[in-house]
């Protein structure tokens, strides 16, 4: 069986030098070796019955993905190529997003989970909507595809929020985000024009939120469900360049309460249905933040604030996180793309 991993990852570093030495030095990145790479090296190691095939990002074209069983993406999607994250010429600008999203969305490229899964997951916009029909706990979010500044601080007001944030939809880390004070604005308005000035060629879409300022106190808790299981969790908190925290989850009631809220947010992601078969992700990962409203800081007060897919940073280059991550979704990924080869994927 022949299982394609398209890498790219140059911020996660996975030290193991066995797995380092073994790696072809064209899948290391600035000498590193990073966890997308160390997975299929795994997999090439430990399964003498798959043949894997590293793709990089400016390998990817429909031909190749065509030659295997099945196609999983670690480190270069549709939002990386928004971000060139790397850059790749036939990938770049406008045009070359839709070269990419037409190879992943062909059924003959074998990409899984599919592309309506995945296009659901880097849509934020969309995802909070069902999220929010579905009575799963996100914070109140105000869409924008159009730019009418009067109407956003119209809305704002009425939501009551005296300080709020702007981010694109699409956008990675804090790439875009911007912080606002809704009395400043009133007085002056342009401040939101020239947000949007900035950044709508960029992304089509933005989301707007009350300000959380939990979030910066006390952090994430990005939890991951493996075959749509729960495996593990960790807190970051991001007090900027020079105080970024991962921190194991000592609290077991926020623990549960978000394990709770996660249950709930998966069965209202899309359906992947291979041949009439329900197949599941083999990686989803669902980060929560407190508080609600900017209420006290107590387990229900959490809410889900973000999902990924497969990709997603695992934060296993942090050494107090130990999960064995690259062993299990290397094994992972084996049993799935034979769960799919039986299905007829």
């Amino acid at each position: 069986m022949r299982i394609g991993f398209i890498v790219g990852k140059d911020d996660e570093i996975y030290n193991d030098e066995t797995i380092y030495n073994k790696t072809p030095k064209k899948y290391l990145v600035y000498d590193n070796l990073n966890t997308d790479v160390a997975i299929a090296m795994t997999v090439k190691e430990h399964y003498p019955d798959v043949t894997v095939d590293m793709i990089r990002p400016r390998e990817i074209t429909l031909e190749r993905l065509k030659r295997n069983r099945v196609n999983f993406i670690l480190g270069y999607d549709c939002i990386n190529q928004m971000m060139d994250e790397p850059y790749v010429r036939k990938f770049s600008g406008k045009q070359g997003g839709e070269t990419l999203k037409n190879i992943y969305k062909n059924p003959n490229s074998k990409i899984f989970p599919p592309f309506h899964f995945l296009d659901f997951i880097w849509s934020k916009d969309k995802y909070m909507k069902v999220l929010e029909k579905q009575n799963v706990k996100i914070t109140p979010t105000i869409p924008v595809s159009s730019y009418s500044t009067p109407k956003i601080l119209q809305s704002i007001q009425l939501e009551g929020w005296k300080e709020f944030i702007i981010k694109p939809v699409g956008g990675t880390i804090a790439l875009g985000v911007k912080r606002f004070t809704l009395s400043e604005c009133l007085k002056s308005p342009y401040v939101i024009d020239e947000y949007f000035n900035e950044y709508k060629e960029l992304y089509p879409k933005f989301l707007i939120q009350e300000l959380i300022k939990g979030f910066q106190k006390y952090g994430e808790i990005k939890m991951f469900w493996i075959h749509g299981d729960y495996s593990y969790a960790v807190n970051t908190i991001d007090r900027g360049e020079d105080n970024y925290q991962v921190k194991i989850i000592k609290d077991e009631k926020i623990l549960n309460e978000c394990i709770k809220i996660g249950k709930k947010a998966l069965q209202s992601l899309p359906k992947i249905k291979v041949n009439s078969n329900v197949v599941k992700p083999v990686l989803v990962r669902t980060d929560f933040t407190c508080c609600l409203r900017n209420k006290e800081k107590k387990p229900t007060n959490y809410f889900l604030n973000e999902i990924e897919h497969q990709d997603a940073g695992s934060y296993v280059n942090f050494e107090n996180i130990t999960y064995p991550y690259v062993q299990v979704m290397a094994d992972t990924f084996v049993k799935k793309a034979r769960e799919l080869v039986d299905l007829g994927f």
